[in-house]
């Protein structure tokens, strides 16, 4: 099962600043879950994100 990253955890582990965080999830770049007014990713998705850039390279 997979964990549910906050904002900060996940630019935590990618280093991009706030806009750049919500311009992903809103490109559908990296995928993130709304519960209730909170919004979280998924550690599989940031997983599923760095791969995807490792492939880019």
């Amino acid at each position: 099962m997979s964990k549910l990253l906050t904002e900060q955890e996940v630019r935590k582990l990618i280093p991009i600043g706030h806009s750049k965080y919500y311009e992903l999830i809103g490109t559908g770049a990296l995928r993130s879950v709304k519960i209730g007014r909170r919004r979280f990713v998924t550690e599989q998705a940031v997983t599923d994100y760095i791969a995807g850039l490792d492939r880019a390279a």
